[in-house]
């Protein structure tokens, strides 16, 4: 057990930048702390939305329906992250051939892939269930017993999801993984799946809607959503105290088969995972481009054959293309009931560059693209290509992509939403603007802060530094606007253009910069 807390605590440190704070002098210190600075802040806000929602659960008297309701949202939640990174994780880490070659057991292993990912979704069940069971336990009568079991639940809310996640995620690797363009296939069923968990928990949501009894309409809505989060609620003949009990139960003997099941298959499952496609390359005139080109088709080329890369990076320009499609198809009234927006035509005709830049800004490869050359970074370090062509090539592919995203949406706002000039403006440039920022921001990161040595590409697409510092700064860059629209009544769209053009005036001094550096 100690060998397993061991790697458990490797995985730790080579995830986050511990050592980098640790080490005097260390350049990247400050920017390590900045980001652990940036996590806990979106922590708190998290924490503080969900006591706010607690608070109106317990205003209409339905807080005896908090801890089922935390309990259904977390679990969606860590379900769709766990979606994301559950295989990178648990099958395609790099280290795992060496971990093989040591005198360490298998189960030992195993057992510290699956704490690991076990760690990272507890911090997600941590943020929803604590302010809830706060709020609950200040508008509830004093139950020690509960109270205890519903914290000590919160050990176990993830488990279920959990297994949910990765057996969804090792299904797909079984069905594409002998299949040619297996991630092309592998991506069109995560986000089919992703999908329908989505569409389930808006259908079930919105089914019921005539009963007149609010509680009782949350209660079914909520345990719709997520079916094992009835065990929290009080039925007749069951107590909640019984339920919580069962909770614990169940979450304990599913994860703990899941866990030995998987186990006892792990080298299939991991040789599956890691097998290449038997898409075979036909045989033809080799041609020959500029060196920009070039570059071009090689990052182009590795960003869709990473199956991790594409899910993690491109979710933002994929849902912008579904909510593209979805716009055309669907009357704009009726789209309106089902966001639950009375007047949807002015909302989009204001909002739309807001939605925009936002899917934009999730989707950025370029944070993660010069980290993703890994031991192979000397190649380009040894050519003779200028640094800036280098970094323009993989801000090329970024751009192509949200280009996509970009061609899709704004002409289905245009066809679908009446819209005054300002507002066309501002639909047209104030996307581009942030993209451009995202972009650079989040190479230029990268640049400044590589990591060459990574385990498995989730590591560095999803979890590393550059990725989370650019994504939280792009996030800071929509929300300043909208805040100052909401709170100080600032006119939103001079506002967004204002900052629009403040942001393109950074992306043109972060690129400068960048490329002036004489070696990558």
């Amino acid at each position: 057990m100690n060998r397993t807390w061991l790697l458990l605590r490797i995985q730790i440190i080579n995830t986050l930048p511990i050592n980098e704070i640790r080490e005097p002098g260390n350049k990247k210190k400050n920017t390590a702390i900045l980001m652990g600075i940036g996590m806990i802040t979106i922590a708190l806000l998290l924490f503080s939305y969900n006591i706010l929602t607690a608070q109106a659960l317990a205003q209409t008297g339905a807080q005896k329906l908090i801890p089922a309701y935390m309990a259904a949202i977390s679990s969606f939640a860590i379900i769709i992250l766990t979606m994301f990174r559950s295989n990178d994780i648990l099958f395609g880490s790099r280290d795992i051939e060496m971990l093989f070659s040591l005198p360490i057991k298998f189960g030992e292993i195993i057992s510290s892939k699956f704490l690991f990912l076990y760690l990272l979704n507890f911090i997600v069940s941590f943020i929803f269930m604590v302010p809830g069971g706060i709020i609950w336990i200040i508008n509830t009568d004093m139950d020690i017993s509960r109270f205890t079991l519903y914290y000590i639940t919160i050990f176990f809310v993830p488990l279920l999801p959990m297994c949910i996640a990765s057996f969804i995620g090792i299904l797909i690797t079984l069905v594409t993984s002998r299949l040619k363009n297996r991630n092309i296939i592998s991506l069109i069923l995560s986000f089919a799946a992703i999908g329908l968990i989505g569409y389930i928990s808006a259908y079930s949501s919105q089914e019921g809607s005539d009963i007149s009894i609010l509680s009782t309409m949350l209660a079914q809505q909520i345990t719709r959503i997520y079916p094992p989060s009835k065990l929290f609620l009080e039925h007749l003949g069951f107590s909640a105290l019984a339920g919580m009990g069962t909770f614990i139960l169940l979450s304990f003997m599913v994860f703990y088969l899941f866990v030995k099941i998987t186990a006892s298959r792990y080298l299939l499952f991991r040789t599956l995972a890691t097998t290449s496609s038997q898409y075979v390359i036909r045989k033809g005139t080799a041609k020959a481009h500029s060196p920009f080109i070039a570059l071009y088709r090689k990052e182009l080329g590795r960003f869709f054959n990473s199956y991790t890369t594409v899910l993690n990076t491109g979710f933002g320009v994929i849902f912008l293309c579904i909510f593209s499609i979805f716009l055309l198809v669907v009357p704009l009234q009726q789209l309106g009931n089902y966001v639950g927006v009375a007047n949807i035509n002015e909302f989009l005709a204001d909002y739309a560059p807001v939605v925009i830049a936002s899917m934009l800004s999730l989707s950025c490869p370029a944070a993660s693209s010069i980290s993703l050359e890994g031991r192979n970074i000397w190649i380009l370090q040894s050519s003779p290509i200028s640094t800036k062509m280098i970094l323009n090539s993989k801000l090329a592919v970024t751009l192509t992509l949200h280009a996509f995203g970009y061609l899709f949406a704004v002409p289905a706002i245009i066809l679908q939403v009446d819209m005054n000039f300002i507002q066309f403006i501002s639909l047209l440039l104030v996307p581009i603007c942030y993209s451009l920022f995202t972009v650079t921001l989040g190479i230029s990161l990268n640049k400044k802060y590589p990591n060459y040595e990574w385990d498995n590409e989730v590591t560095v697409v999803k979890q590393s530094m550059p990725a989370m510092i650019s994504s939280i700064f792009a996030m800071i860059a929509i929300g300043i606007p909208v805040l100052l629209h909401l709170l100080l009544a600032f006119p939103l769209l001079p506002t967004l253009l204002g900052t629009a053009t403040i942001l393109i005036i950074a992306a043109g001094i972060m690129h400068h910069k960048a490329c002036m550096a004489s070696y990558l």
